[in-house]
């Protein structure tokens, strides 16, 4: 019952607020052409990763807001992205409280189809959080001059399925996740910022995880360039070694009008040996593609992608696989 709290409260405050507030609404579709990547996939192609979205930012008087924000993936599956409900008394000082997107790195936030020239999410982010990685928690941020500021406390990942993993509505174990990240704007088109993230990543509270990020965002009416560096680190109980993943990715678009050539690339080392035999994967990934700007709110993107992975088994046996992969995805947001 508990999970469901934050969206009774969201559907009372929205029925509200048209007499106390105002209500903006929005939403985003996109569709996904996918054609390569491995054995077994259509010759042909096809098309797949259908998503929707419905967002509803609303204000309740002059300090209090909320934000929910659902989606529904491949036509049966239905997620709430956010769910939440906030004291907002200024940019200095905001307080959030229920389902949040977790304020981890820039791309957590604002990796929606019309938000990114890319189409899939960088390797480095795979390996280290969940898609759409939220929590139910509070959340307290702020805006200081140059400065902008995050801290959380939640539920936590889950340890089940190891680094890149772990997305769960509830606490799993008896201590809170805690993290944040501190931004600062240098200049007009120069953003950075490092986040941290800590808690206990089992129900049994044996393995601390530990998650850490560098982004760094360079914007002009022209370019735009985009990094993360991201750093994970489990310590498992014994007699087991530390997992660990670490990745860089950085991807860079031109805009040229209507026509935006975009390219990546993405690499990732990632090594748990809790989860079974040890196993350590190294993984590349180079795209090069281009966004086409119908208008400011449909786009058309295509993306050539050639992956690379190198997979290392007990006792030394090394794997190398190559594969290259053809997307084209369209975005609306509305």
């Amino acid at each position: 019952m508990k999970k469901y709290l934050p969206v009774l409260f969201l559907a009372a405050a929205t029925l509200a607020v048209p007499v106390r507030g105002q209500v903006n609404y929005g939403g985003y579709v996109s569709l996904d052409y996918v054609r390569g990547g491995g054995e077994g996939d259509p010759p042909g192609g096809s098309v797949e990763n259908l998503l929707a979205g419905f967002l509803a930012v609303g204000q309740i008087g002059q300090r209090f807001g909320f934000t929910l924000e659902a989606r529904a993936r491949e036509v049966s599956i239905f997620d709430l992205e956010q769910a939440w409900i906030g004291f907002l008394p200024s940019q200095t000082v905001t307080v959030k409280a229920g389902l949040y997107l977790v304020p981890f790195g820039l791309y957590n936030r604002a990796g929606r189809p019309h938000e990114t020239p890319l189409i899939g999410r960088p390797l480095n982010l795979e390996s280290i959080y969940p898609s759409s990685w939220r929590d139910l928690g509070l959340v307290v941020e702020g805006v200081i001059g140059f400065l902008s500021y995050s801290g959380y406390l939640g539920s936590g990942l889950s340890g089940t399925e190891g680094l890149g993993s772990g997305q769960q509505f509830r606490d799993n174990n008896t201590d809170w996740a805690k993290g944040g990240r501190i931004g600062l704007a240098l200049g007009s088109d120069v953003r950075a910022g490092v986040s941290y993230y800590t808690g206990k990543h089992d129900a049994e509270g044996q393995r601390d995880i530990v998650l850490e990020a560098v982004d760094l965002a360079w914007v002009t009416a022209q370019w735009e360039v985009h990094g993360e560096y991201t750093k994970g680190l489990i310590e498992n109980p014994e007699p087991f070694e530390k997992g660990r993943s670490e990745g860089t990715s950085i991807w860079m678009l031109m805009g040229f009008r209507g026509l935006q050539p975009v390219g990546s690339f993405q690499t990732v080392k990632v090594e748990d040996p809790y989860l079974g035999d040890a196993i350590s994967q190294d993984r590349r990934r180079w795209t090069l593609g281009l966004r086409w700007v119908l208008s400011p709110n449909l786009f058309i993107k295509l993306e050539y992608a050639w992956n690379k992975e190198e997979l290392v088994l007990p006792p030394e046996e090394v794997f190398i696989t190559k594969n290259r992969v053809l997307q084209v995805q369209a975005a609306l947001s509305f």
